[in-house]
């Protein structure tokens, strides 16, 4: 057989090498020292299977890609070669591989004076319980490239010489909740790599390895790179010892996390903790309990540029905080995976000012609510939402500090502002460009209580149609520590609202409060409130021109009235003495008339009445115009009249039944 030939002629030009009788077919056996065994099984011999064959890319031919010895034969003839004592009485180091192995051969499982055995680039599928347990010397395991799918609870209990532990590219899902959390165990462990395998979530055992870590002996350091972890659970419920020192490093490069936030809640470490004080300033306690665990989620391929993480990228971005707290946070290898708007951009190139989340728990229907903890704030945005009056609750403020800035503006439909209980954590109320045109003094109350520990409360309401305030209202407002903006309102300028002027004048601070006007009365409209008077106010100037004027005129005004008064007392004698009567005079002098007086009466009442009246007027020498004797014979009586009335100085009509009858 050419292949065992050429097998044994392998064996034979290795000097360096001992010759190993009984190594398993189609596999190369080697023994660099007396400690050291290395079977590595790559070549096709007697009793294999050809896995596949494909063409060669090359030359289109066809060749077996992989060849494997029967797994039953090989597991044979492996635990042959292991049972040999003089091989293995002094073996410590084993390296398997190549092989088409699905379990671990039980002759593996019998070398307890083994400090390193490493089963890469096989097929199996699980490691054996208990099989591990004896090899107490044990101080590396590696079962990389092989197709294991869980990592069970037992399996390396005891093991506390173990400093190495590799598990790489295999299909790893399920790690045992008590593998790595015995705080009591594998207390050298200082490496664990189970990079590219299927982990989607993570329990908070790394951060008790870190545990056992310290700064002369190096980090414990768990590398989880190309896994799809995506959360991070705490079914084994630790709890973090805060006066404990933890020296791990996590590597999480190439998973699925969306927020470092969700390590810090899903196991409620001390970085929970820290970043529930934010903003705070570093002490010398801070310092002194550093805990310098550190974790890397660079290349993340789901991460989320939103507020959750905002205070490990405040932390980053402020020297007096890096120097003292490492969490292993590399923001220059994150990319931003959403939201829709920062997607594919750097995250150390997005301001602090865009990390911000949108809230729909409690969010007002046709409102946006949004949560920037850069402004410590909490926006609640219902401008032109068609609001007729105020949402009764709003989302929960995510942090004591936080504030709500509130934009009710643009609501036509809002005619009354009413109190609610979220106006005391308001920083901002803006209902400005509304229709509001009562404010109750139970409202002012309110917004007395308004407070922020970092900006001075802001009230919007101008552009509304507010025509007075309650006067209670300067007692209850402290314009120092409160601003309000109330320019642009239809304001009344009367009397009994001068107090205002004082008022507007202590929110000179305001500027847009200078520019408040009046509205009525008319004398006072587009008046400046702020720089006017209570006379401008109380005193009508057209009132005071008439009192002036009356003052003026009063004298003169009252001596003619008593002259008036006493001529009209004394006209009798006045016109006996005088012969002066007002009414004794020619109105019409220089005119052309045919007659002083036209007397017009009833035909019926000619006599006595109308030629008594006739006689009386001639009497006194006046010529009179009277239709018995001057009407123009056949002439029609409506004429004779007008010509009568238009040729009289004057006309006397004889007012009786007959005349109305007529």
């Amino acid at each position: 057989m050419w292949v065992i030939r050429w097998s044994s002629l392998v064996l034979m030009l290795m000097p360096a090498a001992t010759h190993v009788n009984k190594c398993p077919e189609m596999c190369v056996c080697q023994r660099p020292t007396q400690q050291q065994l290395i079977v590595n099984c790559g070549t096709c011999k007697n009793y294999y299977e050809c896995i596949s064959t494909q063409p060669d890319p090359m030359t289109s031919d066809f060749k077996p890609t992989r060849c494997k010895m029967k797994e039953s034969v090989l597991a044979e003839e492996l635990d042959k070669l292991l049972s040999d004592k003089n091989l293995t009485q002094n073996l410590t180091s084993l390296r398997i591989s190549g092989t088409s192995l699905t379990q671990v051969p039980m002759s593996v499982c019998q070398l307890t004076n083994l400090t390193s055995l490493n089963l890469d680039n096989n097929q199996l599928t699980r490691l054996p319980d208990n099989c591990f347990i004896g090899m107490i010397a044990l101080q590396s395991l590696s079962a990389s490239c092989n197709d294991i799918t869980q990592i069970q609870d037992g399996l390396f209990d005891g093991l506390n010489n173990l400093t190495e532990l590799h598990f790489d590219d295999n299909q790893i899902n399920d790690i045992g909740l008590r593998v790595f959390s015995n705080k009591s165990d594998l207390v050298s462990l200082r490496t664990i790599t189970l990079i590219s395998n299927k982990l989607r979530s993570l329990e908070p055992w790394p951060l008790i390895r870190g545990l056992h870590g310290r700064s002369s002996n190096g980090d414990v350091f768990v590398d989880l790179t190309d896994n799809l972890i995506s959360t991070f659970t705490n079914m084994i419920r630790w709890q973090f010892n805060y006066s404990m020192l933890n020296y791990a490093r996590l590597m999480l490069w190439e998973n699925n996390v969306s927020h470092m936030n969700d390590i810090a809640v899903g196991w409620g470490d001390k970085m929970s903790s820290f970043c529930s004080r934010w903003p705070l300033t570093v002490t010398s306690d801070d310092k002194m309990n550093n805990p310098l665990f550190e974790v890397d989620i660079s290349f993340s391929e789901n991460y989320a540029c939103d507020c959750q993480d905002f205070c490990w990228h405040a932390i980053q971005r402020i020297q007096n905080y890096t120097n003292y707290y490492n969490f292993g946070v590399t923001e220059k290898d994150l990319i931003c995976n959403a939201p829709p708007r920062l997607a594919n951009r750097a995250v150390h190139l997005v301001p602090l000012t865009e990390f911000e989340c949108e809230l729909s728990d409690r969010c007002p229907s046709n409102c946006q609510c949004v949560y920037r903890p850069a402004n410590a704030t909490l926006h609640v945005y219902c401008s032109a939402a068609n609001l007729s009056s105020l949402p009764l609750s709003l989302p929960p403020l995510p942090k004591s500090y936080v504030r709500y800035k509130l934009d009710f503006s643009n609501n036509r439909l809002l005619r009354r502002l009413e109190g609610r209980p979220y106006f005391v954590n308001t920083s901002v109320l803006d209902v400005s460009s509304s229709a509001i045109d009562v404010v109750d003094i139970k409202v002012w109350l309110e917004i007395a209580r308004m407070q922020s520990p970092f900006v001075t409360p802001h009230v919007d309401l101008h552009n509304n149609m507010i025509k007075s305030l309650p006067s209670e209202v300067t007692a209850i407002i402290n314009t120092n520590s409160l601003r309000l903006t109330l320019h642009q309102n239809p304001w009344e300028c009367f009397c009994e609202d001068r107090w205002i002027i004082d008022w507007f004048k202590s929110m000179s601070g305001t500027s847009s409060n200078v520019n408040a006007v009046c509205s009525s009365p008319p004398r006072l409209y587009g008046a400046t409130i702020a720089k006017s008077t209570g006379d401008d106010f109380c005193v009508d100037p057209s009132v005071r021109m008439l009192k002036i004027a009356l003052s003026t005129t009063l004298a003169p005004a009252a001596a003619l009235l008593i002259v008036g008064f006493a001529m009209h007392r004394l006209r009798f004698r006045l016109y006996r003495r005088w012969k002066f009567h007002p009414f004794d005079r020619d109105e019409c002098v220089g005119e052309d008339m045919d007659y002083d007086v036209f007397l017009s009466c009833s035909s019926a009442d000619d006599g006595p009445h109308g030629l008594r009246i006739l006689g009386a007027i001639e009497s006194k020498g006046y010529r009179v115009c009277y239709h018995e004797r001057d009407f123009l014979p056949g002439q029609r009586i409506t004429d004779g009249m007008v010509h009568g009335t238009e040729r009289s100085k004057r006309t006397v009509c004889l007012v009786s039944d007959n005349f109305i009858k007529r």
